[in-house]
């Protein structure tokens, strides 16, 4: 049972990484093609991230353990990684 919910951690948490990446691409398009500030780019992608993860913490099915559980760690690695891996020249969106 351990591999399985470790499996569906990781691959639940890229899904939601590459989600995430996705919005504030399309939200950084919006804010550049509106001519505003970038205050305001960074005012919506900071309420729009809050919200995603917000989201995100009450959907999955690992938020009955607690921040420092393997599975989370786990889950929160494989965000990061994604995320790290986009940025770093593999531009996935």
């Amino acid at each position: 049972m351990q591999v399985k919910e470790y499996g569906l951690s990781i691959v639940l948490n890229a899904f939601l990484a590459y989600l995430w990446l996705i919005f504030i691409n399309h939200s950084v398009n919006l804010v550049n093609s509106m001519n505003n500030s970038s205050i305001m780019g960074a005012f919506m992608i900071g309420i729009g991230t809050a919200l995603f993860f917000e989201i995100v913490q009450r959907v999955t099915p690992f938020n009955k353990y607690k921040l420092s559980h393997p599975i989370n760690i786990t889950g929160v690695a494989s965000f990061v990684l994604v995320v790290v891996v986009n940025y770093l020249g593999f531009n996935l969106v």
